[in-house]
């Protein structure tokens, strides 16, 4: 179940590449549109995250280090603030007079934030995740995980795959 959390990593990895090879042929519009459905699957992801999971693991987790939950929350912010920045670059491409050392400029920016998720990811998969699966009794882990909507994050990456093997459900 917690399981599930890190295949929403590798659907948003993907969709953040398609963003990046839109940007290499220079479809901005293409790269803008994807970047926005990025940011809407992440940012879903992290609130979830934030209202949900690390509530319980501040509580229950003896954490410290790079375990911190403020690490996450820290993490999360930074996220955020380039991603913002991204759209703002990746609208203003068209405009500028030097393109070439424009795209450059933001795809060096993007590999540093590339570089800060990968971070991220393994802070998660090191200490949230498997905390988590300590901590939680089977029935807690099903009771929080009931509240995160997985297949809300795929419906956002329109044609994205089912990560989580357990094909499409539908709502009742």
């Amino acid at each position: 179940m917690i399981e599930d959390l890190k295949r929403v990593h590798d659907l948003i990895d993907e969709m953040f590449f398609d963003h990046q090879k839109a940007l290499l042929h220079f479809e901005f519009d293409r790269a803008f549109t994807l970047l926005e459905m990025y940011e809407t699957v992440l940012i879903r992801h992290m609130n979830d995250e934030e209202a949900i999971l690390l509530p319980v693991y501040s509580e229950r987790a003896v954490s410290s280090g790079a375990g911190s939950p403020k690490y996450f929350f820290d993490d999360h912010a930074k996220m955020r603030s380039y991603v913002a920045v991204f759209k703002q670059k990746t609208a203003a491409l068209r405009s500028e007079p030097d393109l070439d050392r424009a795209l450059l400029k933001l795809l060096d920016r993007e590999a540093f934030y590339l570089r800060l998720c990968s971070h991220h990811d393994k802070r998660e998969t090191d200490f949230l995740y498997p905390i988590l699966e300590q901590v939680l009794s089977d029935d807690e882990e099903r009771s929080l995980m009931s509240q995160i909507d997985l297949d809300a994050d795929r419906a956002s990456a329109v044609g994205a795959p089912d990560l989580t093997g357990r094909g499409r459900q539908q709502k009742k």
